[in-house]
């Protein structure tokens, strides 16, 4: 490796790797609103939109993987700068034409431009740091994609509403310029690898993707259960507010009391850390999280349907860290963006299918039924793993 590496400088600090990460995120999760409320005001019937919609996610189930092992040839400077870049021109491009065929290609490209960039800054996370420091790494990343999740949506909102979509593509194009200018200021802080090309390993698929990695396959599916919960809960909630005869505005203030927990959670990360084992949060989040979804439809009182979701965004918000530390611990050496592209294509793929999956389950079967299978698989999900991996650790 050190004949490839033209110049291995120290990573960049913490704070600006999650700084720059959450620019990014603000980009994404307002565009993806904007997008929504664009192709609402537009007219385009709900299948166009959720054609339109589904790129931000498919581009990272599909890309996430190749672009994990260009992050490993080349090292992190190119594939972070070029995904900015690509997220900028994408949201420039739909500040100025915001009409369906456009913002389809742009939702897509934005999709991509943050995989890449996101995959490419965690890498660095735990580049050149020790196990104190990446799970201080770690956490931090966990608070700030837990604001930014919520600020990203804010700002889009508050801008469509006052200024039209132009307006809002344009704000979110300078956010995204502010994290490109951030990143290629301190590009000779991000790894890079040269003369990488005649190194790089052959064309693999996603069988033998997982060579090698046997001891992540548990923490995978567990990542995955995890996914499900977090997206069949909003895609549910409405459902149950309606079903309890509740008005909308009472389903966007239990989806905000979730998103409240995940970000006081990840602020207070060592606390709920010291508690037990990371293999402990997992476990906690998976049956937090099966019990929460399986009693929803089944409780008609709001205080505790708001005691629900705080259960659910506490146990949920407090794996992240957890799971992040384990598949460090757990990736072979010189394949760390590949494995932490197949995460983000597990997760992907997760957001891909669980509204159709879900979906598919309450119309066949009822609410009551459909949430009790999902509650029930990730109860069983959480007590089947956990020992597993602790006996594999020991």
């Amino acid at each position: 490796m050190s004949a490839m590496t033209s110049s291995v400088s120290p990573p960049l600090s913490v704070r600006a790797l999650v700084a720059l990460c959450v620019l990014n995120h603000v980009a994404l999760s307002g565009a993806r609103l904007a997008l929504l409320e664009q192709a609402i005001r537009l007219g385009v019937p709900s299948l166009g939109v959720g054609l339109m919609f589904a790129p931000f996610a498919l581009a990272s189930t599909l890309g996430a993987l190749p672009l994990g092992r260009w992050v490993d040839r080349i090292g992190a400077r190119r594939p972070a700068l070029a995904g900015m870049a690509l997220t900028t021109f994408a949201l420039a491009v739909s500040a100025l034409w915001p009409v369906p065929a456009v913002l389809a290609t742009a939702a897509a490209s934005v999709g991509l431009g943050y995989t890449a960039s996101l995959i490419a800054l965690q890498s660095e996370i735990a580049r050149g740091r020790d196990e104190a420091a990446r799970r201080a790494g770690f956490a931090a990343f966990a608070v700030g994609t837990a604001a930014s999740s919520g600020f990203g949506p804010f700002l889009a909102g508050q801008v469509l509403a006052h200024g039209g979509a132009s307006a809002a593509f344009g704000v979110l194009a300078c956010v995204s310029t502010a994290a490109f200018a951030g990143g290629a200021a301190r590009m000779h802080r991000l790894l890079h690898v040269a003369g990488a090309v005649a190194t790089a390993p052959a064309s693999a698929t996603w069988h033998t993707s997982f060579k090698g990695l046997g001891g992540l396959r548990r923490l995978l599916l567990a990542d995955l259960g995890m996914a499900l919960a977090w997206n069949a809960n909003g895609f549910v909630v409405p459902l149950v507010a309606h079903r309890h005869g509740w008005s909308a505005d009472v389903a966007g203030n239990l989806l905000g009391c979730f998103g409240a927990a995940v970000v006081l959670v990840r602020a207070l990360p060592h606390a709920w850390r010291a508690r037990g084992s990371d293999w402990g949060a997992i476990t906690r989040a998976l049956l937090a999280s099966g019990a929460a979804l399986a009693l929803l439809p089944l409780v008609a009182s709001m205080p505790t349907q708001f005691l629900l979701q705080a259960l659910l965004g506490c146990g949920l918000g407090s794996s992240l860290p957890s799971v992040m530390a384990l598949v460090e611990a757990r990736t072979p050496a010189g394949r760390r963006a590949e494995v932490l592209g197949l995460r983000q294509a597990v997760l992907g793929f997760g957001a891909t299918t669980t509204p159709t999956v879900v979906g598919a389950l309450v119309a066949a079967a009822g609410l009551v039924p459909a949430l009790g299978v999902v509650g029930g698989a990730l109860l069983g999900l959480g007590a089947a793993i956990s020992p597993g991996e602790r006996q594999a650790a020991s």
